[in-house]
């Protein structure tokens, strides 16, 4: 009597690589998300789009999207496991040559950007769109326009980072949790009307406590971000009796203006309190200057 295959011989030929070399009947993948990415890699390799016929728990069908394409592809699981086994596919295309145009012209933006995502992991690597265009083109003969890299960079950074907008829903977690691992801060988290952001200040307790041994100097200076909805970054730092520059506070707010500077500089008071011959450095900002005059009265200011 023949009995069915084990998971256990399978463990040496299971696939767990997103971008295998060839995909064939008999391949075993470790799970579902991986068979799933091969064939998104194997779509763009050789250049067609596929449509989802099936997809549970148990099974992953797919056929072309031109119209009577004998191209399709079939995996189910094994014994109810995890791994995934290909048990059928034709790799043979049937599609018209309009169709085939219609297949080529189709964007990928989300399986370009799953391929290239590696490439971001690391936040210090400078990799832009027409570096994306040039190794598409020369390592996989894929030809894509600068808009269309443009777009898969932004989807391999929401890939790693999640969607900007979904960033701002964490905020209050992780002003919560500062205040809990870093006990004595000062954190703020400021709110339009409609429970949107507005403004955040934090500054830690380290440098509240570093403050009391440094010079009464505080710079305070403004940069602009380059996320999806922009804003500008305030920040404070002075000068410890070592020459060494320390950091005092920081805050997102959505522009430099009289109102925004006015509340960085109250919450900073609140942290800081004032110290004995204190001053304010900056550049020739109008609003640090009138602001500054009226949070701290008397205390000078420099450019």
């Amino acid at each position: 009597m023949q009995t069915s295959p084990t998971i256990v011989e399978y463990e040496n030929i299971i696939i767990t690589e997103h971008m295998p070399n060839v995909i064939e009947v008999g391949q075993v993948y470790q799970d579902k998300q991986i068979i799933v990415s091969a064939l998104k890699h194997y779509s763009v390799m050789t250049k067609f789009q596929f449509r989802v016929k099936r997809s549970s728990a148990r099974s992953y069908c797919l056929v072309c999207v031109g119209d009577n394409c004998t191209w399709h592809f079939k995996s189910t699981n094994i014994n109810e496991s995890t791994l995934f086994k290909v048990r059928k596919f034709n790799s043979l295309h049937t599609c018209s040559l309009m169709d085939n145009i219609y297949i080529q012209r189709k964007p990928t933006f989300m399986i370009v950007g799953s391929m290239v995502m590696p490439k971001y992991a690391d936040p210090k690597t400078i990799y832009i769109p027409k570096d994306i265009q040039t190794d598409m083109l020369s390592d996989h003969g894929v030809n894509l326009t600068y808009m269309q890299t443009w777009k898969v960079k932004e989807k391999a950074l929401e890939f790693l980072r999640g969607h900007p907008a979904d960033s701002y829903s964490c905020l209050p977690s992780y002003l919560y949790i500062l205040e809990k691992i870093y006990p004595g801060s000062v954190v703020k988290l400021q709110k339009i009307e409609d429970d949107c952001f507005l403004y955040a200040f934090v500054a830690l307790s380290m440098s509240i406590k570093g403050w009391e041994h440094c010079r009464p100097v505080v710079v305070v200076d403004g940069t602009f971000l380059k996320s999806a909805y922009r804003g500008i970054m305030l920040t404070t730092s002075t000068m410890d009796a070592t020459g060494s520059i320390l950091p005092l506070a920081y805050a997102v707010v959505d522009l430099e203006n009289d109102t925004s500077w006015k509340w960085f500089f109250v919450q900073f008071k609140h942290a800081y309190d004032e110290k004995p011959n204190m001053c304010v450095v900056s550049d020739q900002n109008e609003s640090i200057l009138k602001v500054t005059s009226t949070v701290y009265t008397g205390m000078p200011h420099y450019a």
